[in-house]
């Protein structure tokens, strides 16, 4: 008699471990989901891809030990409520007070807190992605913009050839500015390409800084580093052009006539850049063959 009393006992503590085995496990797992949603949004802090992998992981294995913990609990005590409620040869009377609802009660209760937990994390951990993903986003744009104004302010003055008369040396490699300059459009354009945001953004601040240095020195200088007689012939050559791009000064052949006599006295003093000859044979229509500025 006494074995056969003794293993029920046995049975029932087995049981009543491996349940709280398994409240354990769904603690266990909202734990390590809620510790995934925070090392999620540390990494995007960072923009640490690897720890954001890891993150995103344990997120999945939180839920996943949780969810199932709960899941095997809950058919363990619908099995055990089943059985509970099979025919008795021998009825007892239901003792007062029994413990059985209020299991039942603190199982499913726990489960669904457990259950809200995690969705709040996780959804609190997918909110703190998506916000540092349209700051990022943000933060790209201006730096874009930024990139943006200096390299059409650049472009603008390359395509004007007044303006590159009136400060020749910002398209000049020679002078350390200008080299510096032309390096760090070089540079912001390469880390455009790229998903590293601080290397972007030290680039397109060291290239604000060198265009505003290379523009001041083209600005101070001017004229000055050209001998007294090829600075009268590129004065003069300024004024020909002048006259050669206003459209209402003077018939098509006048203004053609004026556009050759500037390329020839700007001949073997200064090389005009590229994007100004187009603008000045494309868009101006002083196209004068075969020679180039």
């Amino acid at each position: 008699m006494r074995t056969s009393e003794s293993l029920p006992r046995l049975t029932e503590t087995a049981t009543a471990w491996f349940e709280w085995g398994l409240w354990l496990g769904t603690g266990a797992g909202v734990l390590t989901a809620a510790a995934g949603c925070v090392g999620v949004a540390l990494a995007r802090q960072s923009e640490n891809s690897y720890m954001a992998r890891n993150s995103v992981g344990l997120i999945y294995r939180g839920v996943a030990l949780g969810v199932g913990c709960g899941v095997v609990n809950g058919a363990l005590s619908l099995l055990a409520g089943g059985s509970d409620r099979d025919p008795s040869p021998d009825p007892k009377p239901a003792e007062p007070g029994g413990d059985s609802a209020l299991v039942d009660v603190l199982m499913w209760g726990g489960l669904a807190a457990g259950g809200l937990a995690v969705a709040a994390l996780t959804g609190w951990g997918l909110w703190n992605v998506r916000r540092h993903r349209i700051a990022k986003r943000r933060r790209r744009q201006a730096l874009e913009r930024s990139h943006d104004t200096v390299a059409a302010a650049y472009g603008e003055y390359l395509g004007d050839v007044l303006e590159w008369l009136d400060r020749p040396s910002l398209s000049d490699v020679s002078v350390p500015e200008t080299a510096t300059l032309v390096q760090a459009l070089a540079a912001a354009d390469d880390a455009r390409l790229g998903d590293d945001l601080d290397r972007y953004q030290q680039t397109v601040a060291v290239l604000r800084t060198a265009w505003q240095a290379a523009d001041d020195r083209a600005r101070r200088a001017g004229l000055r580093q050209l001998p007294p007689a090829e600075r009268s012939a590129v004065e003069q050559a300024r004024k020909l052009l002048a006259t050669a791009l206003d459209t209402g000064s003077g018939s098509e052949h006048e203004r053609r006539s004026a556009y050759a006599k500037a390329r020839k006295l700007l001949d073997g003093i200064l090389v005009v850049p590229q994007q100004a000859v187009a603008a000045l044979e494309d868009s101006h229509r002083l196209a004068l063959a075969p020679r180039h500025l």
